[in-house]
């Protein structure tokens, strides 16, 4: 396992950007016709999406 400490700013802007790319992620992945590709799209979307939600358990 990794460890990271991140001051409050840190986690805040990385929450923005995971919120930013996952909402692209969405959008990339509704829009394609290829499983294969849709499916490594999901997968990577719900490992983003529970470091997002563990960032935001995070208190600095």
């Amino acid at each position: 396992m990794l460890a990271l400490t991140l001051n409050e700013k840190e986690v805040a802007t990385l929450n923005g950007a995971l919120e930013s790319y996952l909402s692209d992620l969405a959008t990339e992945r509704a829009g394609t016709d290829n499983r294969e590709w849709n499916e490594e799209l999901r997968e990577e979307e719900t490992i983003l999406a529970d470091i997002q939600k563990r960032l935001g358990g995070l208190k600095s």
